[in-house]
């Protein structure tokens, strides 16, 4: 699968989590408190954001399973982990290489990160005990409709609640806007259908794809928008945006590239002028059998 560097999964975090939807966050705190202890199943888990959004939401008792295929990230996401929990009064014990346990007065939280390639068929989770909630975050506008398929069979054999946050919808909007802006996205959007290791992507299409199939199996599905407003004060990430979304842009435009290039130079003067404004969209969902 495509990868994503540290840099850039801390860059976006913050705007992640004001993104979220406040109203299935209140869903999600409603069926936690029908669960006792709970196992978490976080997919794409990166360098642990989800985690770090989600523990003080949910409370109690957790066990929680990170998920991704890189090693890298994955040993980020114990050091960030151990600094997170740190900064909050808890104590943090290594159990151990790949194993961290967090806990203070009123909680307690077992992170296991496993190196696992998406693709694979987690023959290596059966072993542990089936997850109560399968988290993800910008991850499933990357997969292709068949491996979709096989999470929300996966899924409903679990009998799995599952919060999929951060799905981008393909909508992008500058403020001021320009002329080529619409010409830009939809190159964009169709970069994000092709193969980003999981077969043709489903790009925006991925959420309602996945409501669809919960529903098919019975699940409760409730799909929110979650946009990300960015301004003057989140210049780094609108820059990062911007110069992904060039080079993807490019990558798939007949050339020349001309107008590209003058397009990228005139929303970079804006951004680092301290005047550009931008939204993108993104699908939150949160589904359960309850």
């Amino acid at each position: 699968m495509s990868g994503f560097s540290a840099e850039w999964l801390r860059l976006r975090e913050p705007a992640d989590a004001a993104a979220r939807s406040p109203a299935l966050t209140a869903r999600l705190i409603a069926w936690r408190r029908r669960h006792d202890a709970l196992s978490v199943l976080d997919l794409g888990s990166g360098t642990g954001s989800n985690f770090r959004c989600l523990a003080r939401v949910l409370g109690g008792k957790q066990r929680w399973r990170l998920l991704d295929h890189d090693p890298a990230l994955l040993a980020r996401a114990g050091e960030a982990l151990r600094q997170w929990a740190v900064r909050r009064g808890m104590t943090a014990t290594d159990e151990g290489d790949e194993t961290l346990i967090l806990e203070d007065d009123a909680n307690h939280y077992r992170l296991e990160r496993l190196c696992l390639d998406l693709n694979e068929d987690w023959a290596r989770l059966a072993a542990a005990p089936n997850p109560r909630l399968i988290t993800a975050s910008a991850l499933i506008d990357l997969v292709s409709a068949d491996w979709l398929a096989r999470l929300a069979r996966r899924c409903r054999q679990w009998r799995a609640a599952l919060l999929i946050v951060l799905s981008y919808d393909g909508s992008i909007a500058w403020e001021p806007a320009m002329e080529d802006d619409e010409r830009v996205r939809e190159w964009i959007n169709r970069h994000q259908c092709t193969d980003k290791g999981f077969g043709s992507a489903l790009g925006p299409d991925a959420a309602p794809t996945l409501a669809d199939l919960l529903e098919r199996l019975d699940y409760r599905v409730d799909l929110r928008p979650s946009p990300w407003l960015l301004a003057a004060q989140d210049a780094a990430l609108q820059t990062a945006l911007l110069d992904g979304w060039t080079e993807a842009a490019r990558h798939i435009a007949p050339g020349p590239n001309i107008w590209l290039d003058d397009w990228s130079r005139h929303r970079r003067d804006l951004i680092e002028r301290g005047h550009s404004r931008l939204s993108v969209g993104h699908w939150d969902l949160f589904a359960s059998l309850e």
